[in-house]
């Protein structure tokens, strides 16, 4: 299967000094995706000025855009989580501290002629368009209701002995957001690329036959519209184009003083 059109769209937040997202382009070897670091919750800045969400997208950029048409996306996978370890030591960032890690969401695919492979990890987003008119969310979100699914840990550790500080004490973002992060690669948490070696144990993969697909929709969370589901999303997209989406999506943000996010997006479409 061929690509005939790619459109990308790459956006950085109002809020950040730059884009912690970051596209994966690699045509030789049929790659392509979205990576969308998480913003850091420690403050930290390379020799360059740039941060660990940063610098955890753009560590996954070089290794996918350099991997050969014969190397599987879970090797990419592998060998970049590996590098974005190695790198988090050489600052002498506190691996074991959730809190402190680098780390990033990954959605990417490898397109042959009769198959798609796919890896995914966080809430970065894939969805395949069939030729028939209909689409299908091929991953899984990890991140939806984690703060739910938080405080349900939380009770329950509580009911087992377990000191924690009272319920109140994360109601602010800061101390929820830390504990959160606890829960990367976990049982019952959310998967993200931090390093971990966990992550290739949580790693969501699968190969698609590429028959009867029209295109794929690859998205970043900056995409997630509050009132439209992800299949609806993608009709838009389908129907508007990719800028006219993310400039309503934008406005409409905006206009509810809600946060308008980093915004990466690539739309392939193949025959």
């Amino acid at each position: 299967m061929k690509i005939t059109s790619l459109q990308q769209l790459h956006m950085t937040s109002p809020a950040k000094k730059e884009c912690e997202d970051a596209l994966v382009i690699n045509e030789e070897a049929g790659v392509y995706g979205v990576l969308d670091g998480a913003t850091p919750l420690v403050p930290f800045e390379d020799e360059e000025g740039h941060n660990g969400a940063y610098l955890a997208a753009n560590i996954f950029k070089d290794q996918l855009e350099s991997l050969n048409a014969e190397d599987s996306l879970i090797y990419a996978v592998k060998q970049a989580n590996q590098r974005l370890r190695k790198e988090m030591e050489r600052y002498g960032v506190q691996t074991e501290k959730g809190e402190e890690r680098w780390s990033t969401c990954v959605a990417v695919v490898k397109i042959t002629l009769a198959h798609i492979e796919f890896v995914h990890l966080g809430d970065s987003m894939i969805i395949i368009g069939e030729k028939n008119g209909k689409c299908k969310v091929i991953t899984k979100d990890t991140v939806k209701g984690i703060s739910a699914r938080a405080k349900q840990k939380r009770e329950g550790e509580r009911l087992k002995g377990r000191k924690l500080p009272e319920e109140s004490h994360f109601n602010k973002t800061i101390h929820k957001l830390r504990y959160n992060r606890q829960l990367a690669n976990v049982d019952g948490g959310y998967t993200v690329a931090n390093g971990m070696k966990e992550v290739m144990d949580y790693l969501d993969k699968g190969v698609l036959r590429t028959q009867g697909i029209q295109d794929l929709f690859i998205m970043t969370d900056g995409l997630f519209h509050p009132e439209l589901s992800l299949e609806e999303s993608y009709y838009k997209v389908k129907q508007q184009g990719l800028r006219a989406y993310i400039d309503q999506l934008t406005q409409y943000l905006k206009e509810r003083s809600l946060h308008v996010d980093d915004r990466s997006a690539l739309w392939i479409q193949l025959k």
